[in-house]
């Protein structure tokens, strides 16, 4: 029976420790235009948002390994392997996660595949502290939201193809072209107007 994929199972078995990543950027939907015109509301609903994240964290939703919360925004991190399973796993958890945080305020999620810091990089002390997600990958987020903004796309999933490989709900008759880190090469980005899954 193969062990899940877990942080520290892959901190003991790998010697680079560059391990592959599920990254989900999930963004919550108008916060910071309501933000700019004053709306005192809105910092009481990032707060909300902020304590959905870590009650369901801290309930289950164990294939992903971490979550890195900021203002109307969350990264979640899931480690993975070769398996379609341990792809999936993760993905369902987020569209799970996603499902929730849309009860409080509509969001759109952003998933791309990609590779860890080395769980030693950065340790400059208490102070600081390193976001272990792939940082490709979490640009890559940031590309992949851009462009879908530049196309004024109003839509629940970008998925990355490398994800949908694995993934048979990824998949999707709609997706985008987009150009990712490394190299600028351009990547198709499945587009979801729903959940992944019906619950």
């Amino acid at each position: 029976m193969k062990r899940p994929a877990t942080r520290r199972f892959y901190e003991e078995h790998t010697v680079s420790g560059w391990n592959d990543c599920i990254v989900v950027l999930m963004d919550l939907i108008g916060v910071k235009r309501r933000a700019l015109d004053g709306d005192s509301g809105a910092s009481a609903l990032m707060r909300s948002f902020h304590g959905l994240v870590r009650r369901e964290m801290a309930r289950g939703l164990d294939a992903l390994d971490h979550a890195y919360l900021w203002n109307d925004s969350v990264l979640l991190l899931a480690y993975v392997d070769d398996r379609s399973e341990a792809y999936k796993k993760a993905i369902h958890a987020a569209d799970n996660l996603k499902r929730k945080v849309d009860a409080t305020a509509p969001s759109y999620a952003v998933a791309v595949k990609g590779r860890t810091f080395p769980s030693s990089a950065g340790l400059d002390g208490t102070r600081v502290t390193v976001i272990k997600a792939s940082s490709y990958a979490m640009a890559n987020c940031f590309a992949i939201e851009s462009e879908a903004k530049s196309k004024r796309l109003r839509k629940a999933w970008y998925i990355d193809m490398r994800i949908a490989r694995k993934v048979r709900e990824a998949l999707a008759p709609e997706w985008i072209m987009v150009p990712l880190l490394p190299g600028g090469k351009h990547r198709r980005v499945y587009v979801h107007g729903g959940y992944l899954w019906a619950s």
